[in-house]
């Protein structure tokens, strides 16, 4: 069986010496053959700073690249339809590694954010089963959803729930059932001790801190969705044109609709990776969330617009029909509805509209980038 190569992708306006840590569990586990990074610059990086740790990890045997500002210009030169829809001080400039990864032919992609460090297990290992077939415990909710919180301790002793949980089904019985089945795993989302990922409201009402991981790891059934962060997630390459990090930011009456791309773009991976009959899991590898600094009530700012459109696009979304083979195709569909939906809001419906159309239109010159590097 041929050893999988994993790429993390990352973007950030630190040095990210937290690479350093990754390459050291690599190596010590023996993976360093069958690993590389893609870090992605942006306006604030210390250019020089960040591709001086690129460079030593390669000395140390790490395949490491560092883009900074004019590579990415350059690269993006290739997809005139798509370049001006990357924003620059955004983690939407992740979607350029994730196409270079795709061609330097990573099989399995690693979505981390530059707080995300590596624990002390093998790191790899964690993800390495995406893209193979797997038996495992599988979870299925009266509501549709799974909250991947749960399968963590906290201190204090508290529930909590991911950010993107919609909050409509929060603080509901919920009744779970489980079974063991066996699936393609295409996505496997990792846990985050320390500082779990929860929207702001959480973190300003119920602060709490991870302390260890409750289960190893569950699949999920068709129709059971859970939120989908790029937070120490992987994917493998065949999901790459349906997860797409999506473009947000425009306001809504006067507020900027944020921090919640990542979220919306694992909503419409997990439609399609049902559709497919492809699986999701949740549990292992967990990262250690050394949290960036935050103004939390600004966060709750930039997330109202996101937290209120959520409940609604994950009710649309599973109503949305789906007839593609690939998920190229299918999410070349899902930019159609997306298009096409009416908003059920009495003031704001047409500005919501405007807001979906345009990321329908990124969404579109995402699929034609994937269709020019042929996948």
């Amino acid at each position: 069986m041929t050893t999988p190569h994993m790429t993390l992708v990352i973007t950030t306006i630190n040095i990210p010496t937290l690479l350093e840590e990754y390459a050291a569990n690599f190596e010590k586990h023996g993976h360093l053959e069958h690993t590389s990074a893609i870090i992605v610059g942006d306006k604030k990086t210390p250019h020089d700073a960040a591709a001086k740790v690129a460079s030593d990890l390669r000395g140390r045997g790490f395949d490491c690249l560092y883009l900074d500002l004019p590579a990415q210009e350059q690269y993006l030169e290739r997809f005139p339809r798509l370049k001006p829809l990357i924003p620059y001080n955004s983690d939407n400039r992740r979607n350029i590694g994730y196409l270079m990864a795709v061609e330097k032919g990573a099989d399995i992609l690693v979505a981390v954010d530059d707080d995300n460090f590596v624990m002390a297990d093998d790191w790899y290992a964690g993800h390495a089963h995406v893209g193979s077939s797997q038996r495992l415990e599988t979870v299925s909710s009266a509501n549709g959803w799974f909250n991947p919180c749960q399968l963590m301790e906290y201190e204090p002793h508290c529930t909590i729930y991911a950010r993107g949980y919609p909050y409509n089904k929060r603080w509901q019985p919920n009744k779970e059932t489980s079974e063991t089945t066996i699936g393609r795993v295409v996505l496997n989302g990792g846990l985050w001790l320390n500082d779990p990922d929860v929207d702001s409201l959480t973190r300003l009402s119920v602060p709490a801190r991870g302390v260890s991981v409750r289960k190893p790891r569950v699949m999920l059934a068709p129709g059971t969705w859970a939120p989908i962060n790029t937070q120490n997630t992987a994917f493998h390459r065949d999901v790459v044109p349906a997860f797409y990090f999506v473009p947000v930011g425009e306001p809504i009456s006067g507020l900027p609709v944020e921090r919640y791309g990542d979220i919306w773009a694992g909503f419409f991976a997990k439609k399609i990776i049902d559709h497919l009959n492809d699986r999701v899991t949740f549990g292992a590898p967990a990262c250690d969330h050394r949290r960036n600094a935050h103004k939390l009530l600004h966060d709750l700012e930039l997330e109202f617009w996101s937290v209120v459109l959520t409940d609604p696009l994950a009710d649309m979304l599973r109503h949305w029909r789906l007839t593609g083979g690939t998920y190229r195709d299918c999410y070349a569909e899902l930019a159609d509805h997306l298009e096409r939906a009416d908003w059920p809001h009495k003031k704001m419906a047409g500005a919501m509209k405007a807001f979906f159309g345009r990321m329908a239109n990124g969404m579109r010159a995402w699929v034609e980038a994937c269709r020019q590097i042929g996948y």
